[in-house]
């Protein structure tokens, strides 16, 4: 004997799991849940609570009359009783009436209609579907905006434009970041292309990669005015003529801000994964390349990407030796990296399966707990010619 507040549970998680495919016209209507109507045996043992489910079901059928099915059953020891069997519902409108959605359902399914005439197409449909909650709760004024937005971008898909150009009244950069997903979602499909990331759905220009190098010689500093510390666009350092002989890579900033003199080197700093770009400024490919990373698994994940462009780079202070020399600095390595690394030596393919699944599993040395007093003479110790 299943309750109206049982079944009206069962409504609220159909709503949640079908709402999407509702408003694609899908779903088979009326829809009917069972009140598992119960036996003669189990009527006359529980007399009281069938009692009570009779008439919590007669409520239902008095304020919806045709909501309920009742069917007749002649039993010989009860009598003929007249049994609720379902709840039915003639549509999503019903349903959403039930729970109390009606506004949102109503908003929903205006606003999906209004969309879909822009296309006429079943994977636009689909892709608008899967936004149920934008369609049914964005304030108004803001999903106009939205709309204005991503229609102007359809209309423009190779603007070239910062966020901040759009001619579109009443936006701003943050306010664009906040519905990325939503718009390179709707463009990738308006523009029938496999493009999800935002800035190649919409065709604006991102900003620019930027890199971070310090010159740890003076005589390099001198060769480009006296500059120490430099941040600028990647691109720029292409055509850079500068007599570096050779370079070292830092995972984080404070470590390359703390890098001490070092003939003929360069440092960059703070690339973490994102290392390809190095490999695109000719002068430095040719240099011998050091990377001082973490001990961990993302640490080996980014060396082994790192060479991937750069074949040639060695790594500093990440072996077995000094994480055992340093065992009191552990710390735990929440997310280790998952993928099979391609090019790392077979010592470092060893420590890298400790790391994931053996020995050393989730253990973590990050290189700025080492004291610098020690690790910077083992690096430059590794580093000298």
């Amino acid at each position: 004997m299943r309750t109206p507040e049982e079944l009206r549970r069962r409504l609220q998680s159909r709503w949640q799991n079908q709402r999407r495919n509702w408003l694609l016209g899908q779903g088979e209507w009326p829809l009917s849940l069972s009140t598992e109507p119960p036996t003669e045996a189990k009527v006359l043992a529980e007399w009281a609570r069938f009692d009570e489910w009779l008439a919590q079901w007669r409520v239902i059928a008095q304020r919806h009359a045709d909501a309920v099915r009742y069917e007749a059953r002649a039993w010989s020891r009860v009598g003929e009783q007249n049994l609720p069997c379902a709840w039915r519902f003639a549509s999503p409108e019903a349903v959403a009436l039930e729970l109390g959605c009606s506004t949102a359902w109503s908003r929903a399914k205006q606003r999906f209609a209004v969309l879909a005439a822009w296309k006429d197409d079943a994977a636009w449909q689909v892709e608008l579907s899967r936004h149920f909650d934008l369609l049914a709760n964005l304030d108004e004024d803001e999903f106009q905006r939205l709309c204005t937005v991503v229609d102007w971008l359809w209309r423009h898909p190779a603007s070239g434009l910062y966020p901040r150009q759009l001619p579109i009244a009443g936006i701003d950069t943050k306010w664009l970041d906040s519905y990325r997903g939503v718009t390179a979602g709707w463009l990738g499909v308006l523009h029938a292309s496999e493009a999800r990331e935002f800035y190649a759905a919409t065709g604006l220009r991102a900003a620019p990669d930027r890199l971070r190098m310090r010159l740890l010689d003076r005589e390099l500093c001198d060769a480009i005015g006296g500059l120490s510390d430099i941040e600028a666009p990647a691109e720029e350092f292409i055509g850079l003529k500068l007599p570096a002989r050779q370079v070292l890579i830092v995972e984080n900033l404070v470590t390359g801000l703390a890098c001490e003199t070092l003939p003929g080197t360069v440092v960059f700093m703070r690339r973490g994964y994102a290392v390809e770009v190095l490999a695109k400024l000719p002068w430095l490919a040719q240099l011998p390349v050091y990377y001082w990373g973490d001990i961990d698994t993302h640490g080996l994940a980014i060396l082994s990407r790192l060479r991937g462009y750069l074949p040639r780079t060695q790594s500093l202070m990440m072996d077995e030796a000094t994480l055992l020399a340093f065992k009191a600095l552990w710390g735990r390595e929440e997310k280790p990296a998952a993928p099979e690394l391609a090019h790392l030596t077979e010592a470092e393919q060893q420590l890298y399966r400790a790391l994931r699944e053996g020995e050393y599993k989730q253990v973590r040395l990050e290189q700025e707990r080492i004291a610098w007093n020690v690790a910077w003479p083992h690096v430059t110790s590794a580093m000298s010619p």
